[in-house]
C-alpha cells in the first residue's frame, strides 16, 4: 500500500465530516497523530491516517470509549491489515447485534408477562434492565425464578465472592452433558457422575437443601421451551442425559431427592 497522498487537517476534517477541533484533540491524546508536520507547523495526514480515523469513527459509533478505541486500532500497512481491521469491526458489530437481540427478547418477555398478569413487577423489570446494561447474557433468568430462590442465589454469590459460581455454570453443565452424550459416555459413568456431583453442589449452594427451592430451580430448568432460543436448544439436547446422570447420582449417594415424577414435562 502506498501512502504518498498528503492532506491538511482541514481537508481531513471535511473528508471525514468531523471538526478540526476533534482532530486536534485526537492528536493531543495520541489517538491520531499527523504523519508529518511542515516547517510552518502545518499538520499533514496520509492515507494510513485516514484509515485510522475511519476506525475511530466506526468504533466510536459502536459505543466504545476513546481509551478502548486506542487499544483496538489496527495500523494499516498492508492489505492483510485492512482485512484484520474489517474482521475486528465485524466481530464488534456482531456483539452489538447480539446485545440488541437480547434487549428485544427481554422486551418481549416483559410484554408477555405484563399482558398475562395485567401487572408490572417493577423490581424484576429494574433488575433485568440492569443485567442487560451490564451485558450479562443471563438477564432473562430473572423472568423465570421466584423472588425467594433469586434471593438465595444472590446471597450465595455475595457470601462466596472468592469462589463465586460462574454465571454460566448451567450452560457449561449442559454443554458438557451434550459432549459426553456425543462421545457415547453412559450417564452412570464416572465422568458423567463428576458432572452430576458438580451440578448438585451448585444446587445445594443456591438452595441450602430447601426442597421447595430445589423444586423451583428444577421447574425453571424444565421451562426451557420459554427460554431464549439458543440456550433453550442446548437444554433440550442435554435434558435426558442430565436427568439420568443426576438421578443416578442422587440414588447412589442415598439423597432423598427424585426427579423421576417430573420426567416428560
Amino acid at each position: 500500500m502506498h501512502n504518498q497522498n498528503k492532506i491538511t487537517v482541514g481537508e481531513l476534517a471535511k473528508r471525514a465530516n468531523v471538526s478540526i477541533r476533534t482532530l486536534q484533540y485526537y492528536d493531543k491524546i495520541g489517538l491520531l497523530k499527523p504523519s508529518s508536520i511542515s516547517e510552518g507547523g502545518r499538520r499533514h495526514y496520509n492515507d494510513n491516517d485516514i484509515t485510522i480515523l475511519h476506525q475511530i469513527i466506526t468504533l466510536k459509533s459502536l459505543g466504545l470509549s476513546l481509551k478502548d478505541i486506542g487499544k483496538r486500532l489496527v495500523p494499516i500497512n498492508s492489505t492483510d491489515d485492512v482485512l484484520t481491521m474489517l474482521t475486528n469491526q465485524s466481530g464488534l458489530i456482531e456483539e452489538q447485534i447480539s446485545k440488541s437481540q437480547k434487549i428485544l427478547e427481554s422486551i418481549s418477555m416483559l410484554r408477555k408477562e405484563i399482558n398475562d398478569s395485567k401487572n408490572v413487577d417493577w423490581e424484576k423489570y429494574s433488575n433485568m434492565v440492569k443485567l442487560i446494561n451490564d451485558n450479562n447474557e443471563y438477564y432473562w433468568v430473572i423472568n423465570f425464578l421466584e423472588k425467594d430462590i433469586l434471593s438465595k442465589i444472590t446471597e450465595s454469590h455475595e457470601s462466596n465472592k472468592d469462589a463465586e459460581i460462574p454465571i454460566d455454570w448451567l450452560k457449561r453443565s449442559m454443554e458438557k452433558a451434550i459432549e459426553l452424550q456425543n462421545e457415547g459416555v453412559a450417564p452412570e459413568s464416572p465422568a458423567a457422575q463428576v458432572l452430576a456431583a458438580e451440578w448438585w453442589q451448585v444446587v445445594l449452594q443456591y438452595t441450602k437443601g430447601d426442597p421447595k427451592l430445589i423444586e423451583q430451580l428444577y421447574s425453571f430448568y424444565s421451562s426451557a421451551g420459554q427460554w431464549p432460543a439458543e440456550i433453550g436448544k442446548i437444554q433440550k439436547q442435554s435434558q435426558k442425559f442430565m436427568e439420568k446422570t443426576i438421578e443416578h447420582y442422587l440414588t447412589t449417594n442415598n439423597l432423598n431427592v427424585s426427579i423421576e415424577k417430573r420426567k416428560g414435562e
